[in-house]
């Protein structure tokens, strides 16, 4: 893989990561149940996560001669302000789903070693992240679904 192509990689992984559901979380000013107030510090811990994980794309890609470039807050238009925090984070996981599917194709960078750690380290950190949102969310993956559902049929 080219040089070029690893900094386009990169600045997907970067897009995806700056502009963050999690990130507009804080500043939404989302009602938050009394009850919820533990799911907005891993909200919380999740975009300070976020953040150094852009400080290490950014890193990268000035390492390899590159620049950041990332595109607008995908949800500009949509006024996501003051809303319930229980939405908000089945909206947060909904779109983590979506970030995550974009980086799903990472070996391209398998020959750039470097790179490649910090594409699956990113990989890794993003699914982690749609995990936790999905928990707070009462969302659970389709796959998984599928699963118990064959699984609960099995048994009978």
């Amino acid at each position: 893989m080219d040089n070029q192509s690893c900094i386009d990689l990169l600045n997907a992984a970067l897009d995806g990561t700056v502009n963050s559901v999690a990130q507009y979380f804080s500043i939404s000013g989302a009602y938050v149940p009394p009850d919820f107030e533990e799911h907005m510090n891993t909200m919380e811990r999740i975009r300070q996560e976020e953040a150094q994980m852009a400080h290490d794309i950014n890193a990268a890609l000035y390492e390899l001669d590159g620049a950041p470039k990332v595109g607008v807050f995908p949800y500009w238009n949509v006024d996501l302000n003051y809303l319930d925090a229980r939405f908000m984070a089945r909206f947060a996981a909904q779109h983590q789903e979506k970030v995550v599917a974009a980086l799903e194709d990472i070996e391209s960078a398998r020959d750039n070693p470097k790179v490649h750690r910090l594409l699956s380290a990113i990989l890794d950190q993003k699914r982690g992240h749609l995990a936790e949102m999905r928990a707070i969310a009462g969302v659970s993956d389709e796959a998984d679904e599928a699963e118990e559902a064959e699984e609960a049929s099995a048994e009978e």
